[in-house]
Protein backbone atom coordinates (compact mmCIF):
# COMPACT_ATOMS: atom_id res chain seq x y z
CA UNK A 1 0.00 0.00 0.00
CA UNK A 2 1.41 3.43 -0.94
CA UNK A 3 1.86 6.27 1.54
CA UNK A 4 -1.01 8.16 -0.13
CA UNK A 5 -3.34 5.27 0.65
CA UNK A 6 -1.90 4.45 4.10
CA UNK A 7 -4.55 5.40 6.64
CA UNK A 8 -1.82 5.88 9.27
CA UNK A 9 -0.09 8.76 7.49
CA UNK A 10 -1.07 11.98 9.32
CA UNK A 11 -2.12 14.74 6.96
CA UNK A 12 -3.41 17.16 9.60
CA UNK A 13 -2.79 17.35 13.33
CA UNK A 14 -2.84 19.67 16.28
CA UNK A 15 -1.53 19.42 19.83
CA UNK A 16 -2.54 21.55 22.81
CA UNK A 17 -4.40 24.14 20.74
CA UNK A 18 -6.00 26.94 22.72
CA UNK A 19 -7.96 29.92 21.46
CA UNK A 20 -9.83 32.69 23.30
CA UNK A 21 -11.62 35.84 22.26
CA UNK A 22 -12.12 39.03 24.20
CA UNK A 23 -15.43 40.71 24.90
CA UNK A 24 -14.33 44.04 26.31
CA UNK A 25 -12.10 43.10 29.24
CA UNK A 26 -13.51 39.60 29.55
CA UNK A 27 -11.61 36.67 28.09
CA UNK A 28 -13.88 34.04 26.55
CA UNK A 29 -12.13 30.66 26.07
CA UNK A 30 -13.27 28.89 22.91
CA UNK A 31 -10.79 26.07 22.37
CA UNK A 32 -8.90 24.48 25.25
CA UNK A 33 -6.12 21.91 24.86
CA UNK A 34 -7.37 20.43 21.59
CA UNK A 35 -5.49 17.40 20.27
CA UNK A 36 -6.45 15.89 16.93
CA UNK A 37 -4.89 13.81 14.17
CA UNK A 38 -6.48 13.15 10.79
CA UNK A 39 -4.96 10.42 8.63
CA UNK A 40 -4.75 10.07 4.86
CA UNK A 41 -8.09 9.08 3.37
CA UNK A 42 -9.89 9.33 6.71
CA UNK A 43 -13.34 10.86 7.13
CA UNK A 44 -13.87 12.64 10.46
CA UNK A 45 -16.98 14.48 11.63
CA UNK A 46 -16.90 17.12 14.37
CA UNK A 47 -20.21 17.79 16.08
CA UNK A 48 -21.23 19.94 19.04
CA UNK A 49 -23.63 22.61 20.20
CA UNK A 50 -23.60 26.05 18.64
CA UNK A 51 -20.91 28.26 20.13
CA UNK A 52 -18.55 25.47 21.13
CA UNK A 53 -15.90 26.61 18.65
CA UNK A 54 -16.28 24.17 15.76
CA UNK A 55 -15.79 26.79 13.05
CA UNK A 56 -12.95 28.38 15.02
CA UNK A 57 -11.25 24.98 15.14
CA UNK A 58 -11.47 24.67 11.35
CA UNK A 59 -10.04 28.17 10.92
CA UNK A 60 -7.11 27.37 13.21
CA UNK A 61 -6.42 24.03 11.52
CA UNK A 62 -6.66 25.66 8.10
CA UNK A 63 -4.15 28.38 8.91
CA UNK A 64 -6.77 31.14 8.79
CA UNK A 65 -6.85 32.01 12.51
CA UNK A 66 -3.76 31.79 14.74
CA UNK A 67 -4.15 29.89 18.04
CA UNK A 68 -3.08 31.39 21.34
CA UNK A 69 -1.11 28.23 22.12
CA UNK A 70 -0.39 24.84 20.64
CA UNK A 71 0.91 23.53 17.34
CA UNK A 72 -0.83 22.74 14.05
CA UNK A 73 0.83 20.58 11.40
CA UNK A 74 -0.34 20.22 7.80
CA UNK A 75 1.33 17.59 5.61
CA UNK A 76 4.09 17.35 8.22
CA UNK A 77 4.80 21.09 8.39
CA UNK A 78 4.15 23.31 11.40
CA UNK A 79 1.84 25.78 9.72
CA UNK A 80 2.09 28.61 12.25
CA UNK A 81 5.91 28.52 12.15
CA UNK A 82 5.78 29.56 8.50
CA UNK A 83 5.72 33.04 7.00
CA UNK A 84 2.39 34.33 5.70
CA UNK A 85 3.51 33.61 2.13
CA UNK A 86 4.70 30.08 2.88
CA UNK A 87 1.56 29.36 4.90
CA UNK A 88 -0.60 30.46 1.98
CA UNK A 89 1.35 28.20 -0.38
CA UNK A 90 0.94 25.24 1.99
CA UNK A 91 -2.80 25.85 2.25
CA UNK A 92 -3.08 25.97 -1.53
CA UNK A 93 -1.07 22.77 -1.92
CA UNK A 94 -2.35 20.59 0.92
CA UNK A 95 -5.80 21.83 1.96
CA UNK A 96 -9.19 22.39 0.41
CA UNK A 97 -12.12 24.27 1.94
CA UNK A 98 -15.90 23.89 1.59
CA UNK A 99 -18.34 26.07 3.52
CA UNK A 100 -22.08 26.09 4.18
CA UNK A 101 -22.37 28.91 1.65
CA UNK A 102 -20.53 28.22 -1.57
CA UNK A 103 -18.50 31.48 -1.74
CA UNK A 104 -18.24 31.25 -5.52
CA UNK A 105 -17.25 34.41 -7.35
CA UNK A 106 -20.46 35.57 -9.09
CA UNK A 107 -18.81 37.16 -12.11
CA UNK A 108 -16.97 33.97 -13.11
CA UNK A 109 -18.29 30.76 -14.66
CA UNK A 110 -18.32 27.44 -12.80
CA UNK A 111 -15.23 26.37 -14.75
CA UNK A 112 -13.38 29.60 -13.95
CA UNK A 113 -14.30 29.35 -10.26
CA UNK A 114 -12.94 25.81 -10.04
CA UNK A 115 -9.77 26.77 -11.91
CA UNK A 116 -9.03 29.67 -9.54
CA UNK A 117 -6.80 27.76 -7.06
CA UNK A 118 -4.68 26.53 -9.98
CA UNK A 119 -4.44 30.01 -11.46
CA UNK A 120 -3.29 31.28 -8.06
CA UNK A 121 -0.44 28.78 -8.45
CA UNK A 122 0.32 30.50 -11.77
CA UNK A 123 -0.55 27.37 -13.70
CA UNK A 124 -1.10 27.79 -17.42
CA UNK A 125 -4.66 29.03 -17.94
CA UNK A 126 -5.60 26.48 -20.59
CA UNK A 127 -4.32 23.63 -18.44
CA UNK A 128 -6.09 24.99 -15.36
CA UNK A 129 -9.40 25.25 -17.22
CA UNK A 130 -9.01 21.73 -18.59
CA UNK A 131 -8.39 20.35 -15.09
CA UNK A 132 -11.37 22.32 -13.77
CA UNK A 133 -13.59 20.88 -16.50
CA UNK A 134 -12.50 17.35 -15.57
CA UNK A 135 -13.37 17.91 -11.91
CA UNK A 136 -16.73 19.44 -12.77
CA UNK A 137 -17.45 16.36 -14.84
CA UNK A 138 -16.53 14.22 -11.85
CA UNK A 139 -19.03 15.99 -9.55
CA UNK A 140 -21.79 15.79 -12.17
CA UNK A 141 -21.48 19.37 -13.41
CA UNK A 142 -19.76 18.83 -16.74
CA UNK A 143 -22.80 20.19 -18.55
CA UNK A 144 -22.70 23.50 -16.61
CA UNK A 145 -19.13 24.66 -17.25
CA UNK A 146 -20.05 28.08 -18.58
CA UNK A 147 -22.87 28.87 -16.19
CA UNK A 148 -22.33 31.51 -13.52
CA UNK A 149 -23.32 30.86 -9.88
CA UNK A 150 -26.53 32.88 -10.25
CA UNK A 151 -27.66 30.45 -12.93
CA UNK A 152 -27.18 27.37 -10.73
CA UNK A 153 -29.31 25.80 -8.01
CA UNK A 154 -28.08 25.57 -4.41
CA UNK A 155 -27.06 21.95 -4.81
CA UNK A 156 -25.28 22.69 -8.08
CA UNK A 157 -23.36 25.59 -6.53
CA UNK A 158 -22.20 23.33 -3.70
CA UNK A 159 -21.02 20.73 -6.21
CA UNK A 160 -18.95 23.44 -7.91
CA UNK A 161 -17.52 24.46 -4.52
CA UNK A 162 -16.55 20.84 -3.84
CA UNK A 163 -14.83 20.59 -7.23
CA UNK A 164 -12.94 23.80 -6.45
CA UNK A 165 -11.79 22.35 -3.10
CA UNK A 166 -10.52 19.17 -4.76
CA UNK A 167 -8.99 20.60 -7.94
CA UNK A 168 -5.53 20.87 -6.36
CA UNK A 169 -5.78 17.27 -5.11
CA UNK A 170 -5.24 18.30 -1.47
CA UNK A 171 -4.35 15.88 1.30
CA UNK A 172 -7.30 17.06 3.40
CA UNK A 173 -10.49 19.04 2.81
CA UNK A 174 -11.97 21.05 5.68
CA UNK A 175 -15.75 21.44 5.48
CA UNK A 176 -18.00 23.67 7.57
CA UNK A 177 -21.63 22.48 7.36
CA UNK A 178 -21.39 21.49 3.67
CA UNK A 179 -25.04 20.34 3.62
CA UNK A 180 -26.40 22.89 6.08
CA UNK A 181 -27.88 25.21 3.45
CA UNK A 182 -29.51 22.47 1.36
CA UNK A 183 -32.85 20.70 1.42
CA UNK A 184 -32.89 17.04 2.45
CA UNK A 185 -32.78 15.67 -1.10
CA UNK A 186 -29.84 17.82 -2.18
CA UNK A 187 -28.10 17.15 1.13
CA UNK A 188 -28.36 13.41 0.50
CA UNK A 189 -26.91 13.85 -3.01
CA UNK A 190 -23.96 15.84 -1.59
CA UNK A 191 -23.39 13.20 1.12
CA UNK A 192 -23.20 10.46 -1.50
CA UNK A 193 -20.87 12.55 -3.64
CA UNK A 194 -18.50 13.23 -0.73
CA UNK A 195 -18.29 9.56 0.21
CA UNK A 196 -17.59 8.58 -3.39
CA UNK A 197 -14.91 11.24 -3.88
CA UNK A 198 -13.15 10.40 -0.62
CA UNK A 199 -12.96 6.73 -1.49
CA UNK A 200 -11.82 7.27 -5.08
CA UNK A 201 -9.13 9.84 -4.30
CA UNK A 202 -8.01 8.83 -0.77
CA UNK A 203 -8.66 12.41 0.33
CA UNK A 204 -9.15 13.05 4.03
CA UNK A 205 -12.26 14.99 5.04
CA UNK A 206 -12.70 16.86 8.32
CA UNK A 207 -16.34 17.92 8.41
CA UNK A 208 -18.09 20.14 10.95
CA UNK A 209 -21.75 19.24 10.82
CA UNK A 210 -25.04 19.23 12.72
CA UNK A 211 -26.33 16.53 10.37
CA UNK A 212 -26.41 13.17 12.20
CA UNK A 213 -26.94 11.29 8.93
CA UNK A 214 -23.77 12.74 7.42
CA UNK A 215 -21.81 12.20 10.64
CA UNK A 216 -22.92 8.57 10.84
CA UNK A 217 -21.24 7.89 7.48
CA UNK A 218 -17.81 9.09 8.68
CA UNK A 219 -15.03 6.85 9.95
CA UNK A 220 -14.97 8.78 13.23
CA UNK A 221 -17.32 11.15 15.01
CA UNK A 222 -15.90 13.62 17.55
CA UNK A 223 -17.83 16.00 19.78
CA UNK A 224 -16.46 19.39 20.75
CA UNK A 225 -17.47 20.70 24.15
CA UNK A 226 -16.12 22.21 27.35
CA UNK A 227 -13.78 19.24 27.85
CA UNK A 228 -12.38 19.49 24.34
CA UNK A 229 -12.76 16.85 21.64
CA UNK A 230 -14.28 13.55 22.69
CA UNK A 231 -15.39 10.49 20.78
CA UNK A 232 -19.00 10.73 19.69
CA UNK A 233 -21.51 8.11 18.71
CA UNK A 234 -19.96 5.99 15.95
Amino acid sequence: MSDAMDARVPVLSCVGVRKSYWQGKTEVPVLQDIDLTVFAGEQVAVMGASGTGKSTLLHVLGGLDQPDAGEVSVAGESIWALSDLARGRLRNRALGFVYQFHHLLPEFTAQENVAMPLLIRRQDKAAALATAAAWLEEVGMGHRLRHRPGELSGGERQRVAIARALVTQPACVLMDEPTGNLDRQNAAHIQNLLMDLSQRHATAFLIVTHDPELAARMHRVLRLGERGLERGLE
